[in-house]
């Protein structure tokens, strides 16, 4: 009977060992399956959603940068200057109406050519600087300026006038322009420009002063203002 006890005992022994280890095992595989992550589906899905925000991105910024060049070329387009060819075609258009009209007194003797619109004819410039001058002042540049051509240069001028105002955009940017070659040291109402045509060819005189109410003399004759 004793032996039969010992014998139950053990068995109950072994059941209880051999459930613990099933209870572990099946921990362990709980964990293992709790240990390996998901598949990352909505991870690829957010790759590709960010690669194609990218791309447009990319699009979007060349397509910018596109119309930045088109514009600047635009820009460039308005405010570039005309070629020589076209600004001289609309300065002999001007300059032949303007012998034919009607020229204009400045008193002293001296008139200057017939009052024409620049703007008619597609000349356009800042003569702001003539409102520095009074007609004496301007008389008395004429007054030298005929001088020159006819004595110091010995021209037999074909025009009605033996000089004329400047009309010449690239002359008249020597009041702006921070170079003003023959003229560098004079103040902008200290210079004046006439021009005058030598057999055909038209040339320009540089008149300078040494302070207002002084003499106008010329400093320069020919295409430029530049030495």
């Amino acid at each position: 009977m004793r032996n039969k006890k010992r014998f139950i005992a053990a068995i109950a022994c072994v059941m209880v060992i051999g459930l613990t280890a099933c209870g572990n095992r099946d921990d362990n595989a709980t964990n293992n399956i709790q240990q390996v992550e998901p598949i990352p589906f909505t991870e690829n899905i957010e790759w590709d959603n960010g690669d194609i925000e990218k791309q447009d991105e990319i699009e979007t910024q060349q397509k910018t940068e596109t119309q930045n060049v088109i514009d600047a070329q635009e820009v460039q387009e308005q405010v570039a200057p005309e070629s020589d060819e076209k600004l001289e075609e609309k300065l002999a258009a001007y300059r032949e109406a303007r012998e034919n009209a009607k020229p204009t007194s400045l008193g002293n003797g001296v008139t200057m050519g017939g009052s024409v619109s620049e703007e008619e004819y597609g000349i356009s410039y800042d003569a702001s600087i003539l409102e520095t001058f009074d007609s004496r002042e301007i008389a008395e540049a004429y007054g030298a300026a005929n001088s020159y051509v006819e004595d110091t240069l010995g021209i037999s001028v074909e025009t009605r006038n033996t000089t004329y105002h400047c009309v010449d955009p690239r002359i008249w940017a020597i009041y702006s322009a921070e170079d003003k070659g023959v003229a560098n040291g004079y103040d902008p109402e200290n210079i004046y420009v006439v021009e005058y045509c030598d057999n055909g060819t038209w040339q320009y005189l540089i008149l300078v002063r040494e302070e207002k109410g002084s003499a106008w003399k010329v400093m320069h004759h020919g295409s430029s203002y530049m030495e």
